[in-house]
């Protein structure tokens, strides 16, 4: 049963020193869990088939091996394949998860099969009723497991939320999206709420995963757009892509306050993808919005505590875990951010309707000139 745990290594190796329910949930399954579960499934063999004296320890010892054997084997398989798993979109989320919890449920069975047929070997059971038997087993404490994960993840984003085009989330006011490609090399133009097909306006060259775009105003009181390289404060760099993209931008406010490392150009730079979370700007405005994005992926999308809106949208599960971060609100209750490493979104909380806008990542938005 240990391959539900093991889907939570993948975001727990992507999101470093992950401090939330659903890291705890897996660091205690992991310790006794499988230990309990091994005892869960190897009481069962013992009162179904009434097993005695050498055969009693058997039954016990050989379904803890087999659970915590299932769990370090399973990470060594997922973590070959996280790749894949960081390629899901929010067009396949929900047939992910249904497959991925199929796929553990088969692994589990298959890898302890065997020890079952070895537990039962002296009782004349083919291996055939030994798989009968293991799947009775799975069948009792797969969905406790389920259920036990479940309560420690976030899935709202999932579950709750409509998926729906982004023609039917469109701004009362033209804006347009900077973002830089999957793989760092192309920074993206794309109007929301057009048929305009996404347009390359500068070629770079492929680099780290947390670079993003950033606005910065000129002496003339237009906005320039700039390019945030590097991950720490002290290896970053800013460079200059385009002068005078819109006369209506978001500058956030590290920029405009002390920053613990000032650049070559003279001026602080704003926080890297992996950081740029909390309160929500606004385009049009100069007060942020009422919504707030956490640094944890289980905290999500939020409206802060002050509001009366009561509103979570978060994704953290075994299997994949997104973190929300460069959001901004572009009109009312309409926001557009990054979900996960390279998909930027737009999202109506009022409604819960949400759409895949674009892949990419680092994205900005401007008032369209």
């Amino acid at each position: 049963m240990g391959w539900v745990l093991l889907g939570l290594c993948v975001p727990i190796t992507l999101s470093a020193n992950a401090g939330t329910p659903l890291m705890w949930a897996g660091i205690l399954h992991l310790t006794l869990g499988n230990l309990m579960i091994g005892l869960l499934e190897g009481g069962l063999l013992i009162y179904w088939l009434g097993l005695r004296q050498w055969f009693f320890w058997c039954a016990l010892g050989g379904m803890i091996v087999a659970n915590y054997a299932s769990s370090w084997v399973g990470y060594l398989i997922l973590a070959a394949v996280k790749g894949l798993v960081q390629s899901i979109t929010l067009l396949w989320l929900k047939p992910f998860f249904v497959v991925c919890l199929g796929v553990s449920f088969l692994l589990s069975l298959l890898m302890e099969w065997p020890v079952v047929r070895w537990i039962l070997r002296c009782h004349g059971k083919s291996w055939k009723q030994a798989l009968r038997r293991t799947f009775q087993l799975h069948a009792v404490s797969y969905p406790l497991l389920v259920a036990y994960y479940f309560s420690a993840s976030g899935v709202s984003l999932m579950t709750d939320f409509d998926l729906v085009d982004t023609q039917e989330l469109i701004p009362s006011r033209s804006c347009t999206v900077y973002y830089l490609s999957i793989d760092g090399a192309s920074v993206m133009r794309s109007q929301i709420g057009s048929e305009h097909v996404p347009e390359q306006v500068y070629e770079l060259e492929p680099d780290a995963r947390h670079d993003r775009l950033f606005i910065r105003s000129d002496e003339e009181a237009l906005y320039d757009l700039w390019l945030l390289k590097g991950g720490s404060p002290k290896d970053q760099e800013a460079q200059i892509l385009l002068k005078d993209v819109t006369n209506m931008a978001v500058v956030e406010d590290s920029q405009k306050a002390p920053y613990p490392h000032i650049q070559p150009q003279g001026f602080p730079v704003p926080r890297t993808t992996g950081l740029h979370f909390g309160e929500v700007p606004s385009l049009w405005s100069e007060t942020n919005s009422i919504y707030r994005t956490g640094f944890w992926p289980v905290e999500g999308l939020s409206a802060n505590a002050d509001s009366l809106r009561r509103f979570q949208a978060s994704l953290e599960t075994p299997f994949l875990a997104w973190s929300v971060r460069n959001a901004v609100e572009i009109d009312e209750d309409l926001l557009l951010f990054q979900l996960g490493p390279h998909q930027i979104c737009l999202m109506h909380p009022p409604t819960r309707r949400l759409a895949l806008f674009a892949l990419g990542k680092g994205p900005v938005v401007v008032a369209s000139r």
